[in-house]
């Protein structure tokens, strides 16, 4: 397990209110965090993840570790009996609809307790966001709550530079595609990170052939690729003032769904679990039912 993540596990299950319950580990992957809860906590644990091969290295790693730990290889968006009453939930960076999900079925079926650290609150939202509690009028789009996670206190120097390479050069396709055929800005699928490692003239090229694009000539990449790098520098510009709005948008989408829980009669706390140098990610909702 890479440092980070065994830092950001320690730190989550350090900050976790400790019970007797059976714990539910909620989309846990290999089940890192749910492993280190039934040794810490000497309580059984079962480990939700779709991945039937994370599944499989889990058991491995707890048969070696010898703790009480059992795997449910499901979907969380469709599973039923899942979760269950008298469980504590917990929920390390389960995405958007995902954590979303436990939330609100687990409140329904009686879960004792959640400790949810959400994540990716975009996923599962199609045009806007609609409020889990009743109390919260405010309307989000989906941009919004995509916004709230663009934060990367985490990235390297390395990992930094391959982002703004990545974002020059589709910027720079995206030029080209105006000249070519005049029309305004529009995505399109994601591009192969191998395509990022070539030199720009290969690379536009293959992005003009995918999508049927008559192919550039040699000469004029330079001056898209330059455009490129342009357009990006204007983005980042722009971005300063959105992403001043982060931050509270993403406090007031966890907050969301601490009020949903209050609503259902559970004694709820908003904070963070470790420093958001460690993960920026660092919200926690902690509930219990009264």
């Amino acid at each position: 397990m890479p440092g980070r993540k065994r830092e950001q596990i320690e730190a989550f299950a350090a900050a976790a209110g400790q019970s007797r319950q059976p714990v539910l580990d909620w989309c846990g992957g290999k089940g890192h965090l749910g492993r280190l809860l039934a040794l810490a906590w000497q309580t059984p644990v079962h480990t939700l993840e779709i991945d039937a091969a994370l599944c499989e290295v889990g058991e491995s790693l707890a048969q070696r570790a010898g703790v009480r730990q059992e795997f449910v290889v499901s979907d969380a968006l469709t599973v039923a009996n899942w979760p269950r009453a008298g469980q504590h939930a917990v929920a390390l960076h389960a995405c958007g609809e995902l954590h979303r999900r436990l939330i609100r079925d687990g409140a329904d079926k009686g879960v004792s307790r959640f400790d949810v650290a959400p994540c990716c609150y975009y996923r599962g939202v199609a045009e806007s966001y609609q409020a889990m509690s009743a109390n919260l009028q405010l309307v989000l789009t989906r941009d919004d709550t995509r916004l709230a996670v663009t934060e990367t206190v985490t990235s390297s120097p390395r990992e930094t530079r391959r982002r703004d390479r990545a974002i020059a050069w589709k910027l720079g396709f995206d030029a080209y595609r105006r000249t070519v055929i005049g029309e305004a800005y529009r995505s399109f699928k994601p591009v192969p990170e191998v395509w990022i490692r070539a030199e720009f003239a290969d690379f536009l090229g293959r992005m003009a052939q995918r999508e049927g694009l008559p192919l550039p000539s040699t000469s004029v990449s330079a001056a898209f690729e330059a455009k490129g790098w342009q357009r990006r520098d204007e983005v980042m510009r722009l971005s300063i003032v959105r992403h001043a709005f982060r931050r509270a948008i993403e406090v007031w989408l966890a907050l969301d769904l601490a009020c949903f829980l209050a609503e259902r009669g559970y004694e709820v706390g908003l904070g963070s679990f470790c420093d958001r140098r460690l993960t920026p990610r660092n919200l926690l909702v902690s509930a219990s039912k009264v």
